[in-house]
């Protein structure tokens, strides 16, 4: 499928590369198809996460353990039921989660920050995924960048 994007013109993506979000991402619920692109090779980040059906919107993701090896995540019953995942089975439902935070990327990049409150939770094995608010101590604005640490500790370059 041919798909237009934000920061890349037009690019090819393949049907089974699609990610259903079946409640959408919050703001843009109405927008339930998206394609996480990595132009910057496979396992490196960041990534864009590009709506299929419009342009915008278009996030640049990271994974949350770059910024913060300890992150975790509980999801609730609900959340588990929309995204699939069997609650009778721990190990599958980790060995087939993805985590992605949402950043903020301003012109001065040093300012970047992610959203570790919200993240987006992908179910990999359905191709489904939902953006959750976690009930733990996280930070809607997280620094990626710190004055007082080597920064590519914090972007795992």
């Amino acid at each position: 499928m041919l798909i237009n994007t934000r920061d890349f013109g037009e690019v090819e993506i393949a049907d089974e590369e699609l990610i259903t979000f079946p409640a959408g991402i919050f703001a843009f619920e109405e927008m339930r198809k998206f394609a996480l692109m990595s132009p910057l090779g496979e396992d490196v980040y960041p990534k864009w996460l590009q709506s299929v059906e419009d342009i915008s919107p278009c996030f640049v993701v990271f994974d949350p353990t770059i910024v913060d090896g300890n992150y975790t995540v509980k999801l609730e019953a609900f959340e588990k039921k929309l995204l699939k995942f069997d609650d009778n089975s721990a190990d599958n439902m980790n060995s087939s989660m993805k985590l992605l935070v949402i950043a903020t990327v301003p012109s001065d990049f040093k300012k970047t920050t992610v959203n570790m409150k919200a993240p987006i939770v992908i179910n990999q094995d359905e191709r489904l995924a939902a953006q959750v608010i976690l009930n733990l101590d996280y930070e809607f604005k997280f620094p990626l960048y710190s004055d007082d640490s080597d920064d590519s500790e914090r972007t795992g370059e």
